[in-house]
């Protein structure tokens, strides 16, 4: 697994956007949420996109895929308080909703 290192969010997500410009992924049209509780943006056929997530061993970072190849994590400075935060500014998400 390749790790590009970034400073901030701001910084890991314009490099997971380029990643998938640059493979012809121009639209991501659904947000999502994802098994392992994470979420993030994808294409409407789901073959293209990225998810925002935090765990212990990378810390915050940024998944990025087209098809089926698996492109970096952008990790960025954070804990997972900062990672939510994001949940919540860009997907509107709300902890207290039951799925």
């Amino acid at each position: 697994m390749e790790i590009r290192h970034c400073n901030t969010y701001g910084h890991a997500i314009s490099a997971a956007l380029e990643w998938l410009r640059a493979r012809g992924v121009v639209n991501l049209e659904e947000a999502f949420e994802a098994r392992s509780g994470s979420f993030g943006m994808r294409t409407a056929d789901g073959q293209s996109g990225y998810r925002l997530e935090f765990d212990e061993a990378s810390g915050p970072h940024i998944n990025v895929w087209h098809h089926k190849l698996k492109g970096p994590h952008f990790t960025f400075r954070g804990n997972f308080r900062d990672v939510q935060a994001k949940w919540q500014q860009l997907l509107w998400w709300d902890p207290k909703l039951k799925r």
